[in-house]
């Protein structure tokens, strides 16, 4: 079972469709599994034993799935809830590259041409989309053409942490004076990339983008 002390675990006890993040905490291979979860006193009466539990949860960017049994639960002197070592981890598929919204700046450089202040407005393994103003009369007058390759950089939440990658147009189009662009990510930034992967395959769990196959 690949997974690490500290992983967030999504789980969702038979007969409900709540779902509550567990940490995991401690594990005995082939034993059980102890995370620390918030005990309400609705998700204690789905804690009782021999209930099944269906987990979900990110590790190196890829999501796995694994069904459980409760053996216990105690809420003193820690809320722990004690699973049975899942016979079986699935690695689930995230549904086809799923695109998580955000407002990160960014801004595009061609080559010979001053900077252009961007906004990602959604972002996904492979590439993402921005928005712009400024841009003239792009894409009519053949800027940011399919194919183009565009220096991107862009950060979230502090300037000194940010991304300087290469990305190649896929589709441009002007609405209302604001330039959108659809941007691919250059497959050569392996580090970005397994970065970003693993940033939306979190965020795609915790939105419930990623199913579970039902139990055979």
């Amino acid at each position: 079972m690949n997974i690490e002390m500290g992983t967030k675990v999504q789980l969702e006890f038979s007969g409900s469709e709540e779902r509550v993040c567990g940490v995991l905490v401690g594990l005995y291979p082939d034993g059980y599994l102890i995370l620390y979860v918030p005990f309400t006193t609705s998700m204690k009466k789905k804690a009782r034993k021999k209930n099944v539990v269906t987990g979900r949860y990110v590790h190196a960017g890829t999501v796995y799935g694994f069904r459980a049994m409760v053996m216990n639960y105690i809420v003193d002197p820690a809320s722990l809830l004690f699973l049975e070592y899942p016979p079986h981890v699935e690695i689930l598929e995230l549904r086809k590259e799923p695109r998580i919204p955000c407002l990160f700046p960014a801004s595009l450089h061609r080559e010979g041409e001053p900077p252009l202040t961007a906004i990602i407005s959604d972002i996904s393994p492979s590439g993402c989309r921005v928005s712009l103003r400024g841009a003239g009369r792009a894409p009519d007058d053949g800027r940011f053409a399919p194919g183009e390759r565009i220096k991107l950089e862009f950060y979230a939440i502090e300037e000194k942490n940010s991304y300087s990658i290469f990305t190649h147009v896929t589709n441009a189009f002007c609405r209302g004076g604001v330039l959108h662009l659809g941007l691919r990510f250059d497959t050569v930034h392996r580090s970005f990339r397994k970065a970003i992967t693993h940033f939306v395959g979190t965020l795609a769990l915790e939105l419930e983008h990623v199913p579970l196959s039902p139990k055979p």
